[in-house]
């Protein structure tokens, strides 16, 4: 008699419930797209900072710090900038009005190369002072902490007034969550491995909202099996632009399929 392997009778038993369209079902819990700590390399005090609860839009400042000897380090630099291309004007009219002297040997061939050289430094110096007023602006840019993503402020790790001692080379000064989308991260049981596939619908049903479900589609499943609770994640992505689904709540997960 012909003998059937338990795990195979159990795959196509598997295989014809997804086919027949009868649902797998998992629980799991609501997380943010991202969640970030937003710290600083610079030493400093803070002199604003975005409250608790605030949407910032990506670019948009978080923190800033005082930016006084900065900002006339930029005025120093544009000031050297302007001297040395006035240097540069006038070198260059030296060196082009000598051209024709020098052809009609009133201006000797020393005196020629003598304005060649003040004219080519002064250009040196020219690229050398834009660079340093190119280094002064971004020395101010980075006294503001942009966001990184369009984000909420959910925790404030430091306070206005406070120094910046960098004494782990980075301070943390925010904790922000990306929730334009949101993911439900979901455990079906192992039995389900392979029968859930990437791109597939579900709806999320949270108790604590009522019966509303929430849509979304499998973004990403874990190609492992936890050993010990005997199943496997799946995150399910899901679309938040108006910020009304707030992470941290638990569901249900029903990733349908066609009859």
């Amino acid at each position: 008699m012909r003998r059937f392997c338990p795990c195979a009778i159990l795959a196509v038993i598997l295989a014809v419930r997804a086919i027949a369209g009868d649902p797998i079902r998992a629980s799991g819990v609501l997380t943010p797209l991202q969640e970030i700590e937003v710290g600083s390399e610079l030493l400093g005090t803070i002199v604003w900072m975005a409250d608790e609860g605030a949407a910032v839009p990506r670019g948009q400042p978080l923190v800033k710090l005082r930016d006084t000897i900065e900002r006339l380090t930029v005025e120093l630099r544009k000031a050297q900038v302007d001297t040395a291309r006035h240097a540069v004007d006038r070198y260059k009219l030296d060196f082009e009005a000598g051209k024709p002297l020098n052809a009609r040997k009133i201006l000797s061939d020393e005196d020629m190369r003598s304005r060649e050289f003040n004219y080519v430094r002064a250009k040196d110096q020219l690229e050398e002072a834009i660079a340093n007023h190119k280094l002064a602006i971004e020395d101010v840019t980075r006294r503001t902490v942009c966001a990184p993503v369009n984000c909420v402020v959910t925790r404030q790790l430091k306070k206005i007034g406070e120094t910046l001692v960098l004494s782990a080379g980075l301070e943390n000064l925010l904790r922000v969550v990306h929730i334009d989308s949101v993911y439900f991260v979901a455990y079906p049981d192992a039995k389900y491995a392979g029968l859930i596939q990437l791109g597939q619908k579900v709806e999320v049903l949270v108790p604590i909202r009522g019966q509303e479900k929430l849509a979304g589609e499998v973004a990403n499943i874990d190609p492992m099996v936890d050993p010990n609770s005997a199943s496997f994640r799946v995150k399910v992505l899901i679309k938040n632009p108006d910020h009304k689904i707030m992470p941290g709540f638990h569901g249900i997960a029903t990733f349908l399929t066609d009859h």
